[in-house]
């Protein structure tokens, strides 16, 4: 991790955004896997890189921070706007001495897209198609072409795509 920090800061971080496939060579360096052309900013930060799956067209935004404790599956067409936090660690609570690690996978669907500075925690699915609003906080898995919004995050409506 130390070694992907230096890298991160050193030949990610810096480049101009025209160089997204140098980005891509770098996270599959150090064990993305990614089919393919994702855009990555150079602002994003990933934790882990080889617990990271991105697929064709999929999104991170600038400034979006992926905290891959465990593995985060980035869909095809799907977007996560700018601020966006991908949590998928927390800690278990109710064991004070302790307070063990807890991680979760978190999965978006194709085609979903998330809203600026949402938060989505550990062991949550944003189904194909859904929409997550700005700021929101996702506990709960959001069903594939529903918009959902709100702290707690809850489904609104159907999510209608030209006119179907």
């Amino acid at each position: 991790m130390a070694l992907w920090r230096l890298v991160w800061l050193v030949a990610f971080r810096p480049t101009p955004r025209q160089l997204w496939r140098w980005r891509n060579f770098l996270l599959r360096l150090f064990g993305a896997k990614i089919s393919g052309s994702p855009f990555v900013a150079s602002s994003c930060y990933i934790w882990i890189p080889w617990q990271l799956t991105l697929e064709d067209k999929a999104c991170l935004a600038r400034c979006s921070e992926v905290y891959n404790l465990g593995p985060v599956t980035l869909g095809r067409r799907c977007v996560v706007t700018q601020y966006v936090y991908l949590c998928a660690g927390t800690h278990d609570l109710s064991d004070l001495e302790v307070l063990p690690l807890m991680v979760g996978a978190i999965d978006i669907g194709s085609e979903a897209f998330i809203g600026t500075r949402a938060i989505i925690l550990p062991g949550v699915v944003i189904g194909e198609g859904a929409v997550v609003g700005a700021g929101s906080v996702v506990s709960k898995d959001v069903p594939p072409w529903t918009i959902a919004a709100g702290n707690p995050c809850k489904p609104i409506r159907p999510r209608v795509v030209n006119g179907r």
